[in-house]
């Protein structure tokens, strides 16, 4: 039996209003490629007491906007990081700029810091270190750790200066957060649809 024009209008309407949801999420999503930058992984080998390791790092700007840029850290250790004399961290840009002052690792593990404002086309370098202090005791002897950071664009986060690192991590991966109220959307066209043609259906034969 074929289904009366006006519900095949009305499927035609609701594929067309879904398809366009769908299509403004996937725009959304591929808006998260707005950088081009690669995890930067640190191995932190026995260092003794007063040495230091460098490492350079750099992100670009794909896009033809200025972007809001942060920089995660992350890493591990059962010794550098934690007790009396714990690693400490640096970073600046090239010419000698403070990004962060000298502080501990452990302090920044898990955390996110704001950097200033990606320009469009442009790239953004810093020079990190770490140290373990001169006062760093035997317990240091030996160990190891890993550090990984990754530069990313952040959205919506608080003022925070690049000194005081912000908790969290509310980041441009933006994708699949806006496909959720997409899904809730298309599922109540849909539902709205469906309920509409079951009631005709239902509709007595003599009306």
């Amino acid at each position: 039996m074929t289904a009366p024009r006006s519900i095949r209008a009305l499927i035609a309407v609701i594929a067309a209003v879904f398809l366009g949801l769908v299509q403004s999420a996937g725009a959304s999503a591929v808006a998260s490629d707005l950088i081009d930058t690669a995890p930067t992984s640190l191995v932190i080998d026995a260092p003794a007491p007063g040495e230091s390791q460098k490492w350079d790092m750099s992100v670009k700007n794909l896009v033809d906007s200025p972007v809001p840029l942060a920089l995660e850290i992350s890493g591990r250790s059962d010794v550098l990081f934690s007790g009396a004399a714990p690693m400490e961290l640096t970073m600046n840009t090239p010419d000698g700029t403070a990004v962060v002052e000298r502080i501990r690792v452990g302090e920044v593990l898990g955390r996110t810091i704001r950097l200033p404002e990606l320009q469009a086309g442009a790239s953004y370098n810093l020079v990190g270190t770490v140290t373990l202090p001169r006062d760093a005791d035997n317990s240091y002897q030996g160990a190891g750790g890993n550090l990984k950071f990754h530069f990313v664009t952040s959205i919506d986060r608080p003022n925070v200066t690049p000194q005081q690192p912000a908790s969290g991590s509310d980041l441009a991966h933006t994708g699949l957060r806006n496909l959720i109220p997409v899904g809730v959307a298309a599922a109540l066209l849909l539902a709205v649809g469906f309920g509409l043609i079951l009631v005709r259906r239902k509709k007595p034969a003599h009306e």
